[in-house]
Order: structure tokens, then sequence, then C-alpha cells
């Protein structure tokens, strides 16, 4: 028998269901449809460059996540799925005082380092804007910005589109779902089955994609797996000429990022002790306003359309867990991409299942299963 079950269908687990099943792999995803799903409530930016510097690892990773988009667009476009909501905007990371800008420069140097060594695929040249060609270029933004690293190729997606879409091109080519809860069935140190509500589901392999929720999945198998729900609200607005912003980012971990019809996403808070609570709350719309206002001041006129709560899946040193489980044959993870997820999951979705086929994959060393804990397998 050669099976695979998913379990979790969030932008990590749809994104491995697609990727097996167009390698013709008998897939079948597992879903309890929770609320609170990270990839439902996200807007994406698909850069390669981190506002702070990262391993060669991660780096390298990045930028064949972005790479990986521009092909994952072209199957889109060819199976007649046109609505994908990615779009290059170009991007920003501006400075607000002069600490900041005193890193533009830094920024700049190392990207340019960067894009030499992977390419500009994703990125663009990058160079440096101050704030005289801000104001020219995008006269919505804050005056108060002193200058920007501008990346060109910088791109923005909606996760639930491209997660719809996935799933979509996953069961064209044969994968079928199972809504409810699955718990993955170990005997002998290797994957049998998945349990749910409906049945057993007899596999080989499985894949743990449960987000947030992936820990509680991963104990009923004797193993620690770090990941905690960190709370993020999203706000959707409308301003007049903001289709035309690009994504803008800053050092001080807030976005802004606009689709047409002049919809603009203001993101967002990364709330660490919020557990599994959805609400939205009075203190965290505050302050995603505050600080889009930074931004693009103008915001103060904008019409409200909604406001989005995720539970993005964690991890404490900010990696995720990605990789075939120690211990248990035919267990693979992939979850803990907190708020890089839209961007980091849909490639690891093809090395999950490039792996699973048989493949050679080598996984970053640093997304591996079990650092900081002991698994404590059974």
């Amino acid at each position: 028998m050669t099976r695979v079950v998913v379990v979790g269908a969030g932008i990590a687990g749809a994104s491995a269901a697609y990727e097996l099943a167009r390698k013709g792999i008998d897939v079948v995803v597992v879903d309890d449809g929770v609320p609170g799903r990270a990839t439902s409530a996200g807007a994406g930016i698909v850069s390669p460059v981190a506002v702070s510097p990262l391993s060669a690892e991660r780096d390298a990773y990045s930028f064949a996540s972005c790479v990986h988009y521009l092909d994952l667009i072209q199957r889109f476009e060819a199976e007649g799925l046109t609505d994908h909501s990615y779009g290059v905007t170009g991007g920003l990371i501006v400075a607000m005082d002069e600490a900041e800008l005193a890193q533009v420069d830094e920024v700049v140097a190392r990207a340019t380092t960067l894009v030499a060594e992977h390419g500009t695929r994703g990125a663009g040249q990058p160079v440096a804007l101050d704030r005289v060609e801000l104001a020219k270029r995008f006269p919505l933004l804050s005056l108060d910005i002193l200058g920007a690293v501008w990346s060109p190729e910088v791109a923005r997606v909606d996760g639930r589109i491209i997660r719809e879409h996935l799933m979509t091109l996953a069961t064209r080519a044969g994968a079928t779902t199972v809504d409810g809860r699955g718990s993955i069935v170990v005997d002998g140190g290797q994957v049998r089955a998945v349990q749910t509500k409906a049945g057993r589901i007899e596999c080989d392999t499985a894949v743990l994609a449960g987000g947030a929720w992936s820990p509680e999945l991963a104990e009923e198998l004797g193993f620690a797996l770090p990941v905690y729900p960190q709370r993020g609200q999203i706000l959707h607005v409308r301003l007049p000429g903001a289709s035309e912003l690009p994504v803008v980012n800053g050092f001080r971990g807030h976005y802004l990022l606009a689709f047409p019809g002049d919809r603009v996403v203001v993101g967002a808070t990364r709330e660490e002790h919020s557990g599994f609570d959805t609400r939205a709350t009075a203190g965290g719309v505050a302050q995603v306003i505050a600080n889009g206002r930074t931004l693009v001041p103008s915001l103060d006129q904008a019409e409200w359309l909604e406001l989005r709560v995720g539970l993005r899946p964690a991890s404490r040193d900010g990696d995720p867990f990605l990789g075939q489980a120690p211990g248990i044959d035919g267990l693979f993870v992939s979850t803990g991409y907190g708020p890089q997820g839209l961007t980091l999951a849909p490639y690891a979705g093809s090395l999950v299942a490039s792996a699973i086929a048989g493949e050679d994959v080598a996984f970053p060393s640093s997304f591996a299963l079990g650092r900081g804990t002991e698994p404590a397998l059974q």
C-alpha cells in the first residue's frame, strides 16, 4: 500500500497534499476546520530578504521559497486559477528614526550579497531610497519615514485564496478529503493509519500539518513538538489610491500591503500568550490601527472592511519544524512557521512530497525535530 494521509489543511497541509497528488500518490486530507486557522486570516509578504540577518541555511530556504511561488503561480494560471491574489508590488523596509535609518545601508548590502548568491527572482535588485524619493513614488506614505530599502520583485498573497487553490488542484489530481479530527496511529515504530470519526484510514505515511494544534497530535504519539498558538489580529480597510502601494514593512514588526480595489491589509499583532482564544480585542485593534497610521496617516479616513484573527503555529526560536519525525517511520511533520507561514510553507510541501516519493531531499538542519527538547518517543 502506498497511501499518504495529510492531517491538517492549512497552507502547510494543502501544499503537501497538492504536491503529493501531482506526483500521482494516493492522498487523503483530514481536517476538522476549527476556527482560528492562521492561513485563513493571513495576508502574506513573499520576500526572501528578512529585516534582520538569518543563517545562511535559512536565507537559502527563503530564496528557494520565493522562487517556488513563481513556479506555483504559473501552475495555477495554467489550470485557469487566475484569481490567485499573488501580485508583484515591490517591497519597502522603512526607517522611522535615525537609528533605523542607519540600518538601511546594512540591509541593502546584505540583500545585495544574497541576490548575487541566490539570484534576483522574487527579490529584484535592492536599493536604498531617501525620503524625497519615497514621497515622489508613494505619496500616501508618512512623511516621517526617513528612508527605506526597496526590493522591486517582492510580492503579496491572500492566504485563504492560495490555500483554496492548492486544495482545488489537489482534488483535481485525485486527492480526497475527510472532515473531522485525525489521530495518527503508530504501531511498531511505523505509521499504520489515521483514525477519524468516519473510520480508520489505512496508510503507511502521514504528514502532521496541524498548525497550532500540532503539539496535541504529536503528544498522542509520545513526542514533544514545541509549537504554540500566537494570535494575530489583521485589519482590512479600503482607502482610495491605496492599490498603488507596495508592501511596506519596518524594523518594528508591523506591516501594510495592498490588493486591487484599494483594499489595504494592516498587520499584525503577535500575541504570545493568547492560547487558543480567537476573539478580536479592543487592545489588539487599537495596536494595529496605531501601527498602520505610522506608515500611512490617511488610514484615519479608510473604510472599515473586516478584522481577521488567526492563531499562528509559532516556535520559540523562529524556525519551523520540517522533516521526518525521529523514531517513527512514515511520519513527516510540517508546522511551526509562525508569521512566515504563507511564504515558507508552500515550498515545504514540495520538499515533503519529494521525500515521500523517494527523491533525495535535504531538509534544513535548523528545522529539525527534537531540537531543544527530548523527543521521549514511545
